[in-house]
């Protein structure tokens, strides 16, 4: 079995590719921008750990340990822009604008502007 470290080292190499598309840009470069941020990635690396413990790490494993890394980021994305509506704190918004309308039955529109 590979090392975390290891597996850790893999996984990031695997993760600079881009994960979304260009257009539109107001929509993505924040998305972008907060995964360039880093983090410790433990969750996918946990991923590929589990499925290394059954036999070599079956090159789909890489696509779920990536979209579960992708969703956790997407739920911080979220919290910082619940967060910095409620409380007024600074948080993504220090380097994009982010506006949010709260509708009434709980959904909530997001813009992020440069």
């Amino acid at each position: 079995m590979q090392s975390f470290e290891l597996l850790s080292q893999k996984f990031a190499l695997h993760f600079e590719q881009p994960h979304f598309p260009n257009d539109p840009a107001s929509l993505y470069k924040p998305n972008e921008y907060f995964l360039q941020l880093g983090g410790k990635r433990i969750r996918p690396v946990l991923c590929l750990m589990g499925n290394e413990l059954f036999d070599e790490i079956n090159p789909d494993a890489w696509h779920v340990a990536t979209a579960i890394e992708l969703f956790h980021n997407f739920t911080l994305i979220h919290d910082d822009i619940i967060v910095s509506k409620f409380q007024g704190l600074k948080v993504l918004s220090v380097d994009y604008y982010v506006t949010t309308t709260i509708k009434k039955k709980g959904g909530v529109n997001v813009s992020l502007l440069k």
